[in-house]
């Protein structure tokens, strides 16, 4: 019998329950919220509560006082986002239960820079962790967001927003601290900004810098922590405004990281011999490292009819997936565990995404308003994939053995036009209507350099092609009751390009697998309301929606008894019904409470091609039926200019499935889990002293399955971060 909360959830509940209580008996002060202002509409910035459709933002600053790190640490708070998550830098982000394998369901941007994760042959959709150091905001935008933000904002898009250089005053801070995982070694966290006006008003600089060197909690038998994250970033950003009409900013960004091993632990080795919690079955090193560089150079231009804006970005990333390949080796080519099989699958992926857009914003004296634009994006991706000799301390050796080796080189081109017209029917009610036409072609050549078992491979394939082209809508009207209340039903379409599969591992065993597949779309409806009450100092908003899904991408297998190879494909259709709820409310001068929550009914409504792979009724892996968060924030005087503060919150997530069909060898029911953190400190006008506690009472529920070889290699279970105590300190100048 499913239960919401068990006894440790009933404690988790309770605490945060009495900190509601002490909270909320306090005197009330006639405190406004403060106003919330975004970018998410391309029109310069605008109160959130004046955007009509479903958009969450997290501010800089609070994201900071919740110690926040990267997405692990916020999404949570935001209802309808989930996540599937296989470690560090190989996460899969997914809005309102739209997920499926392949590039990203939700397209992922830094300022103007897209950086969506794409994963094509493994299926990961792998999206970067960007780690949250000088952060102006994250915007959370829901539902198909195409017409504006292009191809995989099929469910959604994320923004992280970067503080801009001050042209006015010189400005900046430091910030450093200690966090200890539960049955980790104690590790740290270093970030510094510097914003320098070189000429007053009209030349600035801003510098930041971060390093995070968090300890694993997980061993095998080379070595223990192997789940560590050691990360070291940098950006630098330049603004330029020669006067009131002209500014041209740049933007230059590098992140680094890398960790010694995978987050997952196994029950057994791979002799079946059970092992001791958090241990595990690896005998090679099986590290990730993800280096990441983002450039942006952007122009605005202010007319008196409106604003143009150019900008031109560059995204590359490098990155180095190892997994242990002992037990296939010794499995399929009859090889010593230990011995001449011990063995690593390296997967190095370079990518390189260019992206250019102008467009012009207008600000018409009239009832109608125009966003027009032309994007272009060029990409390259050369990956490999290859299984090579591990020495006895478990690294590649220097000259290593060849068991297989083969590698794809994919180029994509797109290029799309799009406009959305804004009517201003009445004072109160608005109709905005928007179309994005595109056309992506994706050009693709795999190479066999060596055959499974190390026999010389077969050279280059065929090259193979694919285009799509096609126009997508949205629809959105929206009524402004009054200066407080807005309504709005909105219709929007998404899409996610089509593309080739990778025949070469196949093919080396002599097993055939499709030659590509083709994209698949959606179509949003949803109603939504945004609310100003209590003089300013509540919001409350809610949004209803309906999900159309179809042409599903999805993964296949195709075997020649022993070997399963993956291939992408398509499927039959799903139905999303969801409902999303925000409320934010200042009960007091002092206190400020909040409550966030979604409820999402995801499931296929045509079976697969292969029904064994999917059938009607199915639901889709990795979505929450419910999901609930809630906040409490209090601060009282100490002295004139210090403040002692302290704050909890609580996380819960319904159970979810891994796979869609209920009966499948690999499905994994995960259950639900509820988390509790909790801070509290000290504060002046310039610095700040931190204690916090991450998942108070170490909830250890399995939150995924990572398979090296499913029913070969034994299961790898990945579970909440156990108990995390950070402190930390502050200073800003």
């Amino acid at each position: 019998m499913k239960t919401l909360f068990n006894l440790t959830n009933k404690k988790q509940v309770l605490l945060t329950g009495l900190l509601f209580s002490f909270a909320t008996n306090l005197t009330t002060a006639n405190t406004l919220l403060e106003e919330v202002v975004v970018t998410a509409q391309k029109r310069g910035t605008i109160n959130i509560q004046d955007i009509p459709f479903s958009i969450q933002a997290l501010s800089g600053d609070k994201l900071k006082a919740q110690g926040a790190v990267d997405f692990q640490d916020f999404y949570h708070q935001v209802p309808g986002l989930a996540v599937f998550d296989q470690g560090p830098g190989d996460k899969r982000y997914i809005i309102r239960g739209v997920n499926s394998v392949g590039a990203g369901t939700v397209s992922l941007y830094l300022d103007e820079v897209i950086i969506t994760g794409e994963n094509a042959q493994d299926g990961g959709g792998r999206q970067p962790d960007i780690k949250l150091f000088d952060i102006e905001r994250v915007e959370i935008l829901k539902g198909p967001q195409g017409t504006t933000f292009g191809s995989s904002s099929l469910s959604g898009t994320i923004r992280y927003i970067s503080n801009k250089p001050n042209t006015q005053t010189a400005e900046g801070n430091i910030a450093m601290g200690l966090r200890q995982i539960d049955g980790a070694d104690v590790g740290y966290e270093a970030q510094a900004a510097v914003s320098i006006p070189l000429i007053e008003d009209i030349l600035a600089v801003r510098f930041a810098g971060y390093h995070l060197s968090e300890q694993g909690y997980i061993d095998n038998m080379l070595s223990e922590g192997v789940n560590d994250d050691a990360t070291t970033a940098f950006r630098a950003s330049l603004l330029y405004t020669p006067n009131e009409r002209l500014s041209l900013s740049l933007m230059a960004m590098q992140q680094d990281t890398e960790t010694d091993g995978p987050a997952y632990f196994n029950k057994v080795d791979y002799k079946g011999q059970s092992l001791p919690y958090l241990y595990q079955a690896d005998v090679t090193r099986a590290g990730f490292v993800d280096d990441l560089k983002l450039f942006n150079v952007t122009l605005n231009y202010t007319t008196d009819y409106g604003t143009i804006t150019a900008t031109a970005s560059d995204f590359e990333r490098d990155s180095v997936f190892n997994r242990d390949s002992s037990r296939a080796l010794e499995s399929f080519a009859s090889m010593e565990l230990m011995g001449n099989g011990r063995s690593i699958i390296t997967q190095p992926k370079d990518r390189e995404l260019s992206s250019y857009e102008l467009r012009f914003a207008s600000a018409w004296a009239g009832s109608v308003q125009l966003l027009a634009g032309v994007f272009v994006q060029s990409e390259e991706r050369f990956f490999r994939s290859a299984i090579l000799s591990s020495d006895s301390n478990g690294n590649i050796e220097a000259e290593p053995t060849s068991s297989l080796d083969r590698n794809v080189s994919t180029e994509l081109e797109e290029t799309a036009v799009f406009a959305e017209i804004s009517i201003d029917l009445s004072q109160k009610l608005n109709l905005t209507a928007g179309l994005r036409w595109f056309d992506i072609d994706v050009d693709e050549v795999a190479t066999q350099v060596t055959k499974f078992g190390g026999a010389a491979g077969d050279g280059a394939g065929p090259a193979l092609s694919s285009n799509d082209s096609d126009v997508i809508g949205k629809l959105n009207l929206a009524w402004a009751i009054n200066d407080d209340l807005l309504t709005y039903v909105q219709w929007a379409e998404g899409f996610r390009s089509g593309g080739s599969n990778d025949q070469t591992a196949a093919a080396l065993a002599g097993v055939t697998i499709p030659q590509g597949f083709t994209s698949d779309s959606l179509e949003n409806v949803e109603i939504g309301i945004k609310s100003t009450l209590l003089d300013g100092r509540m919001t409350a908003n809610a949004a209803a929606y309906f999900i159309d899904w179809k042409n599903i991408q999805l993964q296949d297998q195709a075997t020649d008894g022993q070997l399963t190879f993956p291939f992408r494909g398509n499927g039959g259709a799903a139905e999303i019904k969801g409902f999303e709820l925000d409320i934010l409310f200042q009960a007091t001068e002092h206190l400020e409470l909040s409550f966030s929550g979604s409820y999402s009914d995801a499931k296929l409504v045509e079976n697969n091609p292969i029904p064994s792979s999917g059938m009607s009724g199915d639901k889709i892996p990795y979505v929450p039926e419910l999901t609930f968060s809630a906040t409490a924030a209090y601060q009282w005087n100490l002295s004139d200019n210090r403040n002692g503060f302290i704050s909890g919150d609580l996380a819960y997530v319904d159970d979810r499935n891994t796979e869609l069909r209920p009966d499948a060898a690999t499905q994994l029911a995960l259950d639900s889990y509820t988390l509790t953190n909790i801070r509290g400190g000290i504060q002046s006008d310039d610095w700040s002293i931190t204690l916090s506690v991450n998942n108070v009472f170490d909830d250890d529920t399995v939150i995924d399955v990572f398979r090296i070889i499913a029913g070969l290699t034994p299961d790898g279970f990945i579970i909440n971060t156990p108990r995390t105590v950070a402190i930390g300190f502050s200073k800003s100048f």
